[in-house]
Formats: structure tokens, C-alpha cells, sequence
């Protein structure tokens, strides 16, 4: 991989040109409906937490907050020609599955250290029926790495109705973004150890997010 790849450094051009087209798209064959989006701070480091259910999700969340934001994205990814050129330059960071990636949380965590946002599904898969299951830890251990981080639950209705797994096309099903208020977790005087604490965590983020529903 080239270095670009590698950091997922956005290009603001690209990026905006992207952007700006995926808008149009949703916006006329999915009908968006945008809620809240006034819940995501205009500047300083912010980490976005949604539900996913579709591969329409990263777009849907970018489209809809005004701020450039970072994504991960799947390692096999950057190996698809083209593709990878422009995922790399829209703020897609490749994490390898199957473990834990020190080189993509420690990425993600310089990035909301210098003020970026950040997008992230704790799932780390898209659902099977719509529905959140188990939350991973890998967004609790990254937002515990960033003192007073502001995190911010989204949750998006409709996407799997639209494009769920094994299917080839998306329909042109209504969606809805519902962005929640932003919350903080405890960083320091946490009286466990850091599994209960991830655990704990990540149960906060799943009711959080599920409160939007």
C-alpha cells in the first residue's frame, strides 16, 4: 500500500466531491430524512457511534454530518483497484478482523486527539436482520483513550430494508438519521478492571444507541 492508504489522510476535493454526490443520491432515491444533526459539535474531537445494518451506512452518516469524518474500513478493501484510491482519500482507515488492530485504534485515537471525527459501528459487522447484536470493545477502548471526548449515537432507520445482505441492489426505501446528543464516559477513578470496564462501556453505547430507535 502507498502511504496515503495507509493513514487514510483525507483529501478535502475529493472528499467534498464525493460527498456531494452521495448527498444527491440518498437524498432523491432514499428520500433522507435528517434528525439532529445540530447534536455534533462544529469543532474538537468527536467519535460517532451507529448501528449497522448495510453497506449504505458509512455514506448515510457522512452525508448527513456537516464535518469531514474518518471511517474504518475492512482490510480487503484497499486491495480493489480504484476502489481503494478513493476510499483512501475520503478517510477510510484499514483495520485488519479477526483481532485486535493496535495499529488502526492507535491511528483512531490521533485523530480524535487533533480534533478529528470519527465514525465507528461497535458491532464491527453488519447485522443479519436489522437488529444491533453483540457490541465489540473496540470502540470503548478507543474512546477511553481520549480524555473528555465527546461521543455522539446515531442511529439509521431503514438502511437495512434497503440493502441488506445478499442483495445485489438497494431499493429505494425511505431512511431516516436519527443523531442523539452527545454523552461522556469516565476516564479516571473507575473502580474495575478494564474487560468489566470495556463491557460496561460498550452497553452504555448500545442503549444509547438504541434509544434513537
Amino acid at each position: 500500500m502507498r502511504r496515503t492508504e495507509k493513514t487514510g489522510k483525507i483529501s478535502p476535493i475529493i472528499y467534498d466531491v464525493v460527498c456531494y454526490l452521495a448527498n444527491v443520491f440518498c437524498r432523491l432515491y432514499f428520500r433522507v430524512k435528517k434528525v439532529g444533526i445540530e447534536n455534533v459539535p462544529r469543532e474538537g474531537g468527536v467519535l460517532l457511534i451507529a448501528n449497522h445494518s448495510s453497506y449504505l451506512d458509512p455514506p448515510l452518516v457522512g452525508t448527513t454530518v456537516s464535518r469531514r469524518i474518518y471511517y474504518l474500513a475492512k482490510e480487503e478493501l484497499f486491495r480493489i483497484p480504484f476502489f481503494s484510491w478513493i476510499i483512501s482519500r475520503i478517510g477510510s482507515i484499514p483495520v485488519k478482523r479477526g483481532g485486535v488492530d493496535r495499529g488502526a485504534i492507535e491511528r483512531c485515537r490521533d485523530l480524535l486527539s487533533s480534533g478529528e471525527v470519527l465514525l465507528m459501528f461497535p458491532e464491527g459487522t453488519r447485522s443479519y436482520d436489522g437488529e444491533m447484536g453483540e457490541v465489540r470493545h473496540g470502540a470503548a477502548m478507543i474512546a477511553s483513550s481520549v480524555e473528555n471526548l465527546p461521543i455522539v449515537p446515531v442511529y439509521i432507520d431503514g438502511s437495512f430494508r434497503a440493502f441488506p445482505r445478499r442483495r445485489w441492489m438497494p431499493l429505494p426505501v425511505k431512511i431516516t438519521v436519527k443523531v442523539g446528543k452527545p454523552f461522556k464516559i469516565a476516564q479516571k477513578g473507575v473502580a474495575m478492571d478494564k474487560k468489566s470496564y470495556y463491557e460496561s462501556a460498550s452497553k452504555l453505547f448500545l442503549d444509547r444507541i438504541q434509544s434513537l430507535k
